[in-house]
């Protein structure tokens, strides 16, 4: 007996057919791409651009249990819902040439990201993998200027001193790129307090050549706040590099680090040398 033919209201009639059209991405309105960009790659907290992350790794599995981080699934974090957290989901940025442009805005115009200024290969990596072009889309950036204690050696007469940081004017393409468009900058600086402070000018010496170049070329509607434990040396240091205008902080960072030896009284929010004379 040959078949009824379907109704147009049933499953299999013209309105379900039509459901089944591809839904095209870009015809989306822009601020709703841009709330599926932000919901796939940007994180809550900064990005570690130095941080490694092979969390199965023996190293980073001791990491781990000393950040107390919860094992969801009990696979000692070697499930697939710890590895999203720890990485945004960037598969979307090879969709089409568009979609790459778009997410990528937002990926670096709306995550912060963490840069150490102690490690030169890791730093110089940040700026080769990302590229000037990236660079101009980042917005919101934490420098970290510190250096660990065995490699914090202060050459005597006659010795080539180790170098601490790099100048920046030896990458200034890419350092002008990266500050040209900063919204925020927070510029943390841990001041080796273990070793004498008689030898702190030769460290803050060479981390001016880092921060004479931000101070000068950092946009002045950039909102700069720094955190330099108001150190010895290292006050001055900023005031001279810094001319404009910038507050004083205390983070997280500095506080962790510094311990009971913070020297910044509570009103410093802005220049302090020049209250000194």
């Amino acid at each position: 007996m040959a078949e009824s033919p379907a109704p147009k209201d049933s499953p299999s009639g013209k309105d379900h057919a039509s459901d089944t059209t591809p839904f095209r991405f870009l015809d989306l309105p822009l601020e709703l791409r841009n709330a599926v960009y932000a919901h796939l790659l940007v994180q809550e907290a900064p990005i570690v651009c130095s941080r490694v992350w092979f969390t199965t790794a023996a190293r980073h599995l001791r990491r781990l249990a000393k950040e107390k981080a919860v094992d969801c699934c009990g696979r000692n974090f070697g499930c697939a819902h710890w590895d999203a957290r720890l990485r945004p989901r960037t598969g979307i940025l090879r969709a089409s040439r568009q979609v790459g442009d778009e997410a990528l805005d937002v990926l670096y115009g709306r995550n912060t990201f963490d840069v150490a200024l102690e490690s030169r290969s890791v730093f110089l990596r940040f700026f080769t993998a990302v590229g000037e072009d990236n660079l101009r889309r980042v917005r919101r950036l934490k420098l970290g200027a510190s250096t660990h204690y065995y490699s914090y050696y202060i050459a005597g007469p006659g010795e080539k001193q180790w170098q601490f940081f790099r100048p920046a004017v030896a990458d200034r393409g890419a350092w002008t790129a990266l500050l040209e468009g900063l919204v925020e900058l927070e510029f943390v600086m841990l001041v080796p307090i273990w070793g004498h402070h008689r030898c702190w000018p030769v460290w803050v010496e060479q981390l001016e050549t880092v921060l004479s170049f931000v101070g000068e070329h950092v946009d002045a509607g950039t909102d700069v706040t720094v955190d330099d434990n108001y150190s010895m040396f290292l006050c001055e240091a900023v005031d001279r590099c810094f001319p404009k205008p910038f507050r004083r902080v205390k983070t997280q960072q500095g506080d962790s680090y510094y311990y009971k030896t913070r020297f910044d009284p509570e009103n410093i929010t802005g220049p302090v040398a020049s209250d000194e004379g």
